[in-house]
């Protein structure tokens, strides 16, 4: 969870909330191209991809992960929340919003990342100290594509829980449906056909399906992560 600063409205923990809420309401007043479309689900496809190799290395709380993905950047799962949510702004088809992300995240994000810092320095000394230094914090530099090729490193498919299941699949709806209330918005629920769909209505149709789901598994999978002890952190974090 962030830090929640006394009089601090936003932090990390409900700033997807509240991108996720911006983008289906700006989907009602924006439309969307298909460049900003295709933009958006290919940042939603790398960030759902970040996450899992992220929580498949990531073992907290006993060392200090170097390697794979962490040798990239520092706070990989991070990057992966800018990269989800940034996907949501994109598709909301509100320019303004997809300017502002970049600070919002920075705002809620950044405390949280100076009091990880804190601790790992204060666990690991001059090993982190080390490290900090040639590693960037959440975006990569020149030098972190050179470790590309190890972005695996130290992953292991019995670190993923249901909980990283739940969430990858809810985030994968949720951009479906952004893009489906575009196409309600621009041409009413007829522009499905339902009574005499064509070709690429039912590609449309079936695309809605994929989208209810991805959303009902995210809550099957949500139930097994309570069940196995897994808590949820929030309703789309």
């Amino acid at each position: 969870m962030g830090i929640k600063a006394k009089g601090k409205v936003l932090y990390r923990s409900n700033l997807r909330d509240i991108i996720v809420i911006c983008s289906f309401v700006s989907a009602l007043f924006y439309g969307i191209t298909e460049g900003e479309m295709a933009i958006g689900f290919f940042l939603l496809a790398i960030g759902c991809f970040l996450h899992i190799i992220t929580k498949g290395i990531l073992i907290r709380n006993v060392t200090l992960c170097t390697g794979g993905v962490y040798r990239v950047v520092r706070h990989p799962y991070y990057l992966s929340s800018y990269l989800i949510d940034s996907s949501f702004c994109l598709l909301s088809g509100n320019h303004l919003l997809v300017l502002l992300y970049p600070f919002l995240f920075f705002w809620s994000y950044r405390p949280t990342m100076r009091k990880e810092d804190r601790l790992l320095a204060e666990r690991y000394g001059d090993t982190f100290t080390s490290y900090r230094r040639e590693v960037p914090d959440v975006f990569p530099d020149r030098n972190s594509f050179r470790h590309l090729a190890t972005l695996f490193g130290g992953f292991s498919k019995e670190r993923l829980t249901w909980k990283e299941c739940a969430r990858v699949s809810r985030f994968c709806s949720l951009g479906i449906f952004l893009t489906l209330l575009h196409d309600v918005v621009g041409n009413g629920l007829n522009s499905f056909h339902i009574y005499s769909p064509v070709l690429r209505d039912w590609g449309e149709v079936l695309f809605a399906l994929l989208a209810g789901i991805l959303y009902v598994a995210s809550f099957v999978f949500a139930r097994k992560a309570d069940q196995n002890g897994h808590r949820t952190e929030g309703t789309y974090d």
